[in-house]
């Protein structure tokens, strides 16, 4: 017999099964992630100079097919300075994916002047106040130089009259618009006012993604987005890259409409073996901004030479 110690052996903790079930879960999400980031560590090695030659073209497309920095806004840029490097066991007849992007931020200069002459606009009274203003004192100016020009008595007396009565009717008119804008200011006028102007000021940030030689997800709100000699083309408002943005995905290539992922339809991009992983395939474009500036999304996709992005793919 085994002799016994005068310290007790403690006695195993018996898990919950829900608690069991629980980890088994956790430990089946984890483990897709974790090989993901092993793939992604692994060995590599330097492009070869056919490989690097289809890189460096494929980037100085992209590179020309992107709109110009946009007036009043900075660009950043994405993938265009990434090494050149390829997993070391990539063989010939593989995809190699690549990644570009640029993001067009309103410079604060801009954004602040911009607003500053919104909400002076918004003090000037109503469109059609600044409108009769601007005719009371064009009258105004009309009958001083005729008044200077007369030389009969009666009729000086008859043109300062008039022109009395003008003077009065815009004085009227100024202290109105700023009673108005008195009592605005009073009641809290200002927290709407800045969001009304929010509505009317540029998009803060724009964004143009690219992405190479991959298997792309359209989200399951998003429509058909009518862009002619490019069938596949989509709009959302839901699901885009940055969350509660509108964006306008354009696939480019020989994508194929596969399975239903999580509320999202897989377009899967058909490879064709060109010999070396570098060379585009097929195409995503996504072009983003916020939801309630749709049209300057829509004028920034114009602005991107997709027929040039088109000549790169077989």
């Amino acid at each position: 017999m085994r002799a016994v110690s005068g310290h007790q052996t403690a006695k195993p903790v018996e898990r919950d099964p829900a608690m069991k079930r629980w980890l088994v879960t956790i430990a089946i999400i984890l483990l897709p992630a974790s090989l993901a980031v092993a793939d992604g560590d692994g060995p590599t090695r330097k492009m070869t100079a056919a490989e690097t030659a289809a890189y460096e073209s494929t980037r100085k497309a992209v590179w020309d097919a992107l709109p110009s920095t946009l007036a009043d806004y900075t660009a950043s840029y994405g993938g265009f300075d990434s090494t050149a490097l390829l997993p070391e066991g990539m063989p010939s007849d593989r995809m190699h994916r690549m990644s570009f992007s640029v993001k067009y931020t309103l410079t604060a200069e801009a954004g602040q002047k911009q607003a500053v002459a919104a909400l002076m606009k918004r003090t000037q009274g109503s469109q059609a106040q600044q409108d009769k203003l601007a005719a009371l004192r064009a009258k105004n100016e009309e009958l001083k130089k005729a008044r200077s020009k007369t030389r009969d008595r009666n009729e000086k007396e008859r043109i300062r009259a008039e022109l009395k009565a003008v003077q009065a009717e815009e004085n009227r008119l100024v202290a109105e618009i700023a009673s108005a804008n008195q009592a605005w200011a009073t009641a809290g006028g200002g927290i709407p006012a800045m969001q009304e102007i929010g509505k009317i000021l540029p998009a803060k940030e724009l964004t143009v993604r690219l992405q190479f030689n991959q298997d792309i997800r359209i989200h399951g709100q998003a429509k058909p987005y009518s862009l002619p000699g490019f069938p596949m083309a989509f709009d959302q408002n839901d699901g885009c890259v940055d969350f509660g943005s509108y964006c306008i995905t354009v696939l480019l290539g020989p994508f194929e409409k596969g399975k239903q992922v999580s509320g999202s339809t897989e377009y899967n991009l058909r490879n064709t073996p060109l010999g070396v992983p570098t060379k585009p395939r097929g195409l995503a474009l996504v072009v983003g901004g916020p939801k309630d500036k749709p049209e300057a999304v829509r004028n920034l996709l114009q602005n991107t030479d997709l027929e040039k992005l088109k000549a790169l793919l077989p």
